[in-house]
C-alpha cells in the first residue's frame, strides 16, 4: 500500500512538474529525453527527494539512483501512452483526478487545523491531579502520580484537542446552507 502509495503521488508529481517548468532554461541539463519529453536535472532531483521524504530508511546509492530514474523513464512511456490512448480526458480519470484533488485538499486543511488548535491547547496542573484523583479513586492500583503525569496530560491535551476540532466541525455545519432533498434521499 505504501509503495503503490508513493508510486502514485510520483507519478502524481511527475504529471504536474512539466507543467510548473513549461519554460525550461536552455541552460537546463537534460538528464533523460523520453521521446519529446525532457527531463532536467532540476527535475529528476525534486522528485528524487519527494519520494525520499516518504521513506526515510531509504539508502540512497548510485544503483538507487538509476533504478528511481529507469522508474521515471517507465512512467512517463505510460503517461506518454495513455495520453495517447487519450485515457486522460476520459469522464472516470477526471473523476479519480477530482477525489484525490478534494481528498488531498480535506488532509491539508485538517493537518492546518489540528496545528492551530494544537498551538492553543493546554493542560493545566490542576487539570491532570484532578483527572489522576478520579482515576484513582476507580482504580485501587494505579501508579504514583509522578510515574503517569505525563501521560495524563497528554492524553487530557488530545481529548481536548479532539473536543476543539469537533466543535470547529460543528461550526462549519451550522454556518453553512445545506439543503437536503429528503425525496430524492430516500428513492432507491
Amino acid at each position: 500500500m505504501k509503495k503503490s502509495f508513493c508510486l502514485l503521488f510520483t507519478l502524481t508529481l511527475l504529471l504536474s512538474v512539466p507543467c510548473c517548468t513549461e519554460q525550461k532554461t536552455e541552460n537546463a541539463e537534460i538528464l533523460a529525453k523520453i521521446n519529446d519529453y525532457e527531463l532536467t536535472k532540476e527535475e529528476f532531483e525534486f522528485l528524487l527527494v519527494s519520494d525520499l521524504e516518504f521513506d526515510p530508511d531509504f539508502k540512497l546509492t548510485e544503483e538507487a539512483r538509476e533504478l528511481f530514474l529507469d522508474q521515471l523513464i517507465q512512467q512517463e512511456l505510460f503517461i506518454q501512452e495513455a495520453k495517447r490512448l487519450r485515457l486522460d480526458t476520459k469522464e472516470k480519470f477526471i473523476k479519480a483526478i477530482e477525489r484525490y484533488w478534494e481528498a488531498t485538499l480535506i488532509k491539508e486543511l485538517l493537518d492546518l487545523k489540528g496545528k492551530e488548535v494544537n498551538k492553543r491547547t493546554y493542560v493545566t496542573q490542576e487539570e491532570v491531579e484532578v483527572r489522576y484523583e478520579e482515576m484513582k479513586n476507580s482504580n485501587d492500583t494505579i501508579p504514583p502520580f509522578e510515574r503517569i503525569a505525563k501521560e495524563i496530560a497528554q492524553n487530557l491535551k488530545e481529548e481536548k484537542k479532539r473536543k476543539k476540532l469537533r466543535e470547529w466541525i460543528n461550526t462549519l455545519r451550522k454556518t453553512a446552507k445545506i439543503e437536503i432533498n429528503e425525496e430524492q434521499l430516500s428513492q432507491d
